[in-house]
């Protein structure tokens, strides 16, 4: 071998050695990373773990309150329609099973608050119970004039009165309300035990 050729091997044997000694400090350089980075990593995950949990437990109680409320908003919605629908059903009770009853009751509300010259307005399932007959009959025990209209009101029992100077409500849908907020506590105890 001839000294170029010593020169060039010696030059390989030293890049060899130097790119051993490189990588092997770069390994260690690695390593130590990774370890800190595993490191970091476990101290994150221990230290945010406990308050996911937490976190998770809180939105758990949150969920169950809301659905808690949601269901006592339905319940209580379903309750107010059922004694919605006994009030809506004593006119028609009445009306077919009492027709004298009724008609006594519509006659004390309009002979209690009629005034001269007003027009009784009834609701279209009356016209067979409330006829002109009746309004005379009234008038007559009153004392004041009143005509039956020739137009049924748009509700449900009861009367409208319209005079000259304001007209009274005193459908079924409006009395039934007062009756109901006076009530309610002790229909809600009657039908619900509450």
């Amino acid at each position: 071998m001839n000294n170029k050729e010593v020169i060039i091997e010696k030059i390989i044997k030293d890049a060899l050695d130097v790119s051993k000694e490189n990588v092997s400090k770069a390994q260690i350089e690695v390593d130590k990373i990774m370890a800190d980075a595993k490191a970091t990593a476990q101290a994150f995950a221990d230290e945010m773990l406990p308050k996911g949990e937490i976190q998770a437990q809180e939105i758990l109680k949150r969920r169950a309150m809301v659905a808690s409320l949601d269901c006592k908003k339905i319940i209580l919605s379903k309750k107010t329609e059922l004694v919605d629908d006994v009030f809506a059903s004593v006119a028609d009770t009445m009306r077919k099973e009492d027709k004298k009853g009724y008609l006594d009751l519509i006659t004390k509300m309009i002979e209690s608050s009629a005034d001269d010259k007003d027009e009784v307005i009834i609701c279209k399932k009356d016209k067979d119970i409330i006829t002109q007959k009746e309004i005379d009959s009234i008038s007559k025990a009153i004392g004041k004039k009143l005509t039956l209209s020739k137009e049924f009101g748009d509700f449900d029992g009861g009367v409208m009165l319209c005079g000259e100077k304001f007209d009274k409500n005193l459908t079924f849908a409006l009395e039934f309300e007062q009756i109901k907020d006076e009530q309610e506590e002790k229909l809600a105890k009657i039908l619900f035990g509450e």
